[in-house]
């Protein structure tokens, strides 16, 4: 295998790993334990990929990031805390729902993210993301007719997560021309200003009294430890993500890292439902199948607008996938210009 090829390959498989671990492990830590401590694991994983960030910073890695200053903090904060009701949201959804069921339903963020564009930016929406419009639709009409365990809060923090979703990419694309982000600057930037918000909210929110009486019983000690794991494995995954998704789009092109994040949906659904005790229906797996393919149509028709658009023009969101900062990174090439801040 040549060189070149391996150059392109090992990025693509870092961050299609990194996205299948984050998801599977927040499943897991979410609905796996006896308590399930979103604010706290959304916390680990800010904590975890500030530190990775400034340890990569450090080492020599190719990790750039603006220092933390009061004019861009105040400006981002917003969109931040638009973050962290997405995040918390999603989490929610994913204690509730399957691994599979909540792929296919997130896929109705996308129709959100589009219609929204194109009420603040005035974006288009060509025939071809309708027809994937409609497979989406469908897919999660599948899904939620064949949804055996079905269970009210799961969609109604699904349904939560979709418009924080949308609200989060239309208010950060709004605001990122202003403060000209780079890669990981809005990486660092969301995690370290909602860092604090995570820590207090866990503190007042979650049950911390009946946490520490729970796993204080040496009958649970094994429980704990894995817990530990769990929140250790989020935590560095949820760097890796923001490491892998910048490599991966340098690598390749941004057609490609749309194209990935749109396949690499599959996997994720096929290892939950190998991992996970849910109940598989040939309806639950059509669902998929339809969400799938409607990833890679609206993936294709959004790259057919990029090619087609005039330079400067407003072009609709790549597929939005689980992955904590899929978002973030999908966005990251809108600055141009370096800053004497950077790290």
């Amino acid at each position: 295998m040549s060189t070149n090829v391996m150059q392109t390959a090992i990025p693509i498989v870092a961050y299609c790993a990194s996205s299948i671990t984050m998801t599977l492990v927040n499943k897991l830590v979410l609905s796996g334990f006896q308590y399930h401590m979103v604010f706290f694991m959304l916390a680990v994983q800010a904590f975890g990929s500030v530190a990775l960030m400034v340890l990569a910073n450090r080492v020599g890695l190719q990790v750039r990031y603006r220092a933390m200053n009061k004019p861009d903090a105040k400006t981002w904060f917003p969109v931040a805390c638009s973050q962290a009701m997405m995040l918390y949201t999603g989490g929610k959804a994913l204690e509730y729902l399957d691994v599979p069921l909540f792929t296919v339903f997130k896929n109705l963020t996308i129709i959100a993210v589009a219609y929204g564009e194109k009420w603040v930016f005035k974006a288009t929406v060509t025939p071809l993301m309708l027809a994937a419009f409609g497979l989406m639709v469908m897919s999660s009409l599948v899904g939620a007719w064949n949804d055996l365990t079905f269970n009210g809060w799961g969609y109604f923090w699904m349904t939560a997560n979709c418009f924080t979703s949308a609200t989060f990419v239309i208010h950060m694309r709004k605001v990122i021309k202003q403060v000209n982000f780079q890669d990981f600057d809005t990486v660092y930037f969301n995690n370290l200003l909602t860092l604090p918000l995570y820590v207090i909210l866990s503190i007042v929110q979650e049950n911390w009294s009946g946490f520490f009486s729970y796993y204080g019983d040496k009958a649970n000690a094994d429980e704990l430890s894995m817990f530990i794991r769990g929140m250790f494995v989020s935590g560095v995954a949820a760097f890796a993500i923001s490491y892998c998704s910048p490599w991966c789009l340098r690598t390749t092109s941004s057609t490609t890292y749309s194209m990935i994040g749109a396949l690499n949906k599959l996997p994720i659904a096929i290892f939950a439902m190998m991992w996970f005790p849910d109940p598989i229906t040939a309806g639950g797996v059509l669902a998929v199948m339809l969400g799938f393919a409607a990833g890679l149509v609206y993936t294709h028709a959004k790259n057919l607008q990029k090619r087609e658009q005039p330079s400067g023009s407003q072009v609709l969101p790549p597929p939005i996938s689980m992955d904590r900062l899929d978002q973030n990174t999908a966005n990251g090439s809108v600055g141009s210009k370096d800053t004497s801040t950077d790290k």
